[in-house]
């Protein structure tokens, strides 16, 4: 008996590639009573497409087919809607691949040669599906709401009717440290804190008992023992019955937002302690707050009285604050922020500076909700800051322009003479001895003189004249507005004049002399920094020549301080290319007449240059640091050459070397001397070593240390050009020296300038009454030769002997007498 299915209404899609098949199926279906409508693909693609038009009831598919087969059909459409019923309508399914088709997802599968269950399984395939897409829709939403509750943020924890824990939410945990084992078996009595009034629970527990939702706040404690604020909603779950089953807490932590109202509170609080001027404006700029450091400073600058009434000092107050404000309102609202410096004068006419931020606040719409500043009384600041102003471009002992702000004046004179067609010289000053001034007398003498000397100066310029401190006893005049360079000896004699007369400090007369140098813009150069240095290398020509002159700049000086560089970057090669030579000058005794003693003298023996005079490379060893290499190579050499003299003529002289300032106050120095002498074999009395007095007095403890060490090697020392230092001569007795040598500026003098004269033999008589030998250097005539002997000398060193000569030829000079 045929099946009356009249009343469905199917939409089919039927994957089959035979089209009286699929007309058959239909035929079939409509005869059972069912309304179909229907469309038929073959392909994946047609297949993928009509799926994602959407509608269907139910797809019928063939297994076999020869464009595309049944099982990956069903593959495609159960990743494209898991909803849609799939039925097998197939003549070549066996029971395996029928087993497969139902695991894979199929409801059912039907013969082609039997129709008769096509229609019951249709109905039964749409039915099924439809009820289990409505449990998958269910558990989608249980799972959305497990997932809500488990990712949410709030804390949530369900308690059955008694109150024990049965499910806490990681926020839960998260929040109070206690996690579903830590709970189980537990009340949330466990969250009570000590701090939370009892009465608030009594409260709580009888509002969700009469099945009401409790909301309120609670003070718990977590795990860890630290409280916190939550925001609590209580819900008790009722069954049918009417009965209590659960209770369902959702907590929020606002343990910030209550600390954020005592924070306003303490701020308002603070806001009224606070020193700084602190005012609030509306949208349109009115000031409807100030505190009361603002009403105290404001009502100070408007000299307001204790006697005004307190109401119109307020209003006052505030219409200060008001114009304080209402000029940077257009800025602020414009950047968000603005920041300035205010000043605020009284009637006295005081100032009172203000450093102000004002700031624009905005509502969620982006419209000004209104103005804030904040404003500090900066005036002992700004005090404060010209004094460092004033300290950054003057120099602290003299109060002179410091080398910062000459640099910023003299480039201003510069850019004036050049619209004027002016001549603008810069002078340069620097004191003659003033070393002797500062290491005799003391620095502080020295800094007073420096004192004194900048307020002559200032004295004896022209007042529109520049007058600096560049550095150290050095000075800078700028003389500006000049229309020829021939006026400037008269400026450098006004200086000269202005100390004819010595300076008196500490009851001690002081005579002061520079030299000077001279550089003239723009034909000496067109930056500060040319201008400087030209005038700057002007000075030490005329230092050079003796000082007490100056000496305009010329470009050939400059010449010669490329030369020096380009001799500098060579002296580091010197050593390794073996280009040093020591020359040796003979010393002889005018008790014997025989040469007893040489002086061993450095010499460069430049490859393409020849000799370099010692005066141009001797000072860059000791600038360059080289000279701590260069002189051990001294001193090794000389001695070598020693013992070579000897090996080769039997005897050779006592070599003294000169040692840098370097070397002395190494603390290695006796070492270096005893592993040289061990080394050369040169007996340790054959080797003399000089210092200069200067190299004593700078610490003579540590001096007095490293002589005695030398004394212990038995190694004698000289003092070389005694005399020219600006010292006691205590250190004589109290130090363990050998030999001193008298300075030629001395002997230069002999036999006819008194003073030379008195000087040598005071100097020998002191010498010999502390069992010190005196030679004297520099001679070069026989007058001064006898002169010397008549007057004690022990020795002579000098021209009138011998040159310094190379190894080769000192055996020949030994053999002079004199």
């Amino acid at each position: 008996m045929a099946r009356d299915a009249s009343g469905n209404s199917w939409k089919v899609l039927m994957l089959e590639d035979n089209e009286d098949d699929a007309l058959l199926i239909v035929n079939h279906l409509e005869t059972q009573g069912c309304e179909i409508s229907w469309d038929r693909v073959e392909t994946e693609k047609d297949l993928r497409q009509r799926i994602a038009d959407g509608g269907w009831d139910v797809v019928l598919s063939d297994h076999t087919m020869p464009l595309f087969d049944g099982a990956s059909a069903l593959r495609v459409v159960r990743e494209l809607d898991p909803d849609i019923p799939f039925v097998f309508v197939s003549g070549t399914l066996g029971e395996k691949a029928a087993v497969a088709a139902i695991k894979g997802g199929a409801q059912d599968f039907i013969v082609k040669h039997d129709l008769s269950r096509l229609t019951p399984a249709v109905e039964r395939a749409i039915a099924d599906q439809a009820l289990q897409k409505r449990h998958r829709l269910a558990q989608e939403v249980l799972r959305k709401l497990s997932q809500a509750v488990e990712q949410a943020a709030d804390s949530i924890f369900i308690t059955n009717r008694e109150g024990e824990f049965e499910y806490v939410n990681p926020a839960f945990e998260q929040l109070t440290g206690y996690g579903p084992a830590s709970t189980h078996g537990q009340t949330p009595a466990l969250l009570k804190s000590q701090d939370q009034d009892p009465s608030t629970y009594a409260e709580l527990w009888q509002t969700v008992l009469s099945k009401q939702v409790y909301r309120g706040t609670l003070i718990n404690r977590k795990q860890s023992g630290e409280t916190f604020f939550e925001e609590k909603v209580i819900t008790p779950l009722v069954n049918q019955d009417g009965q209590i089953t659960h209770f369902v807490s959702t907590g929020r932590d606002i343990t910030d937002r209550v600390q954020a109202d005592e924070d306003r509170t303490r701020l308002n609080a603070i806001l009224e302690a606070t020193t700084d001027v602190v005012a609030i404006a509306d949208a349109k700029g009115k000031v409807i707050y100030l505190n009361k450091a603002g009403h105290t400073l404001l009502a100070t600058a408007l000299n307001l009285t204790d006697d005004e009434p307190g109401k119109a000092r307020a209003e006052n107050a505030l219409n200060a604050a008001q114009q304080l404000i209402q000029g940077a309102l257009a800025q602020a609202e414009k950047h968000g922020v603005w920041e300035r410096e205010s000043m605020l004068e009284n009637a006295s006419g005081q100032h009172i500076y203000l450093h102000q931020v004002v700031m624009a606040h905005r509502d969620q719409s982006g419209r000004i909700a209104y103005y804030s500043t904040i404003a500090r009384n900066i005036s002992e600041r700004k005090q404060f800051e010209a004094q460092l102003q004033h300290q950054a471009t003057h120099d602290l002992l003299t109060g002179l322009a410091n080398r910062v702000l000459l640099a910023e004046q003299l480039q201003t004179e510069m850019n004036r003479a050049r619209q004027l067609k002016h001549l603008t010289a810069v002078i340069f000053l620097d004191m003659d001895n003033f070393k002797r001034v500062n290491d005799g007398l003391g620095h502080s003498i020295g800094d007073q003189l420096l004192q004194q000397i900048s307020v002559r100066l200032g004295r004896h310029i022209r007042p529109n004249d520049i007058l600096a401190r560049y550095g150290g006893d050095e000075f800078v005049i700028v003389a500006s507005d000049l229309t020829d360079a021939d006026t400037i000896p008269g400026i450098l004699d006004k200086v000269k004049r202005a100390f004819e007369q010595p300076v008196r400090i500490a009851g001690q007369d002081i005579f002061v002399s520079f030299s000077a140098g001279v550089a003239v813009y723009p034909d000496d150069g067109d930056s500060v920094e040319t201008l400087l240095r030209n005038a700057d290398s002007a000075m030490y020509q005329s230092k050079a020549i003796g000082g007490r002159s100056f000496r305009f700049y010329a470009p050939a000086m400059n010449e010669r301080q490329h030369r020096l560089l380009a001799l500098e970057s060579e002296l580091h090669r010197a050593l390794e290319r073996k280009e040093f030579v020591l020359h040796y000058q003979p010393q002889a005794s005018l008790r014997s007449g025989k040469v007893c003693g040489v002086e061993a003298l450095l010499r460069w023996n430049h490859s393409e240059r020849g000799l370099v005079a010692p005066n141009d490379f001797i000072p860059l060893l000791e600038e360059t640091g080289l000279i701590d290499d260069v002189g051990l190579w001294v001193l090794r050499q000389a001695c070598q050459d020693m013992r070579i003299l000897a090996a080769e003529h039997g005897h050779a002289p006592r070599v003294a070397v000169n040692l840098s300032a370097r070397q002395f106050s190494s603390q290695r120095l006796a070492e270096q001397v005893a592993g040289v002498l061990r080394d050369t074999g040169l007996p340790a009395e054959q080797l003399e070593l000089e210092i200069t007095e200067q190299m004593l007095i700078s610490d003579l403890e540590s001096s007095r240390a490293t002589l005695e060490s030398l004394r212990e090697l038995g190694v004698t020392v000289a003092i070389d050009d005694f005399g020219t230092g600006y010292c006691s001569l205590a250190y004589l007795k109290r130090l363990p020296l050998h030999v001193l040598k008298v300075d030629r500026t001395f002997v230069s003098g002999l036999p006819d300038d008194g003073n030379d004269l008195a000087i040598v033999e005071a100097i020998t008589l002191l010498a010999h009454k502390l069992d010190l030998q005196v030679v004297a250097e520099g001679v070069e005539t026989a007058a001064q030769l006898e002169t010397l002997r008549a007057l004690g000398c022990d020795m002579v060193q000098g021209y009138y002997l011998s040159k310094p000569v190379p190894l080769s030829t000192l055996a020949g000079a030994a053999t002079l007498t004199v």
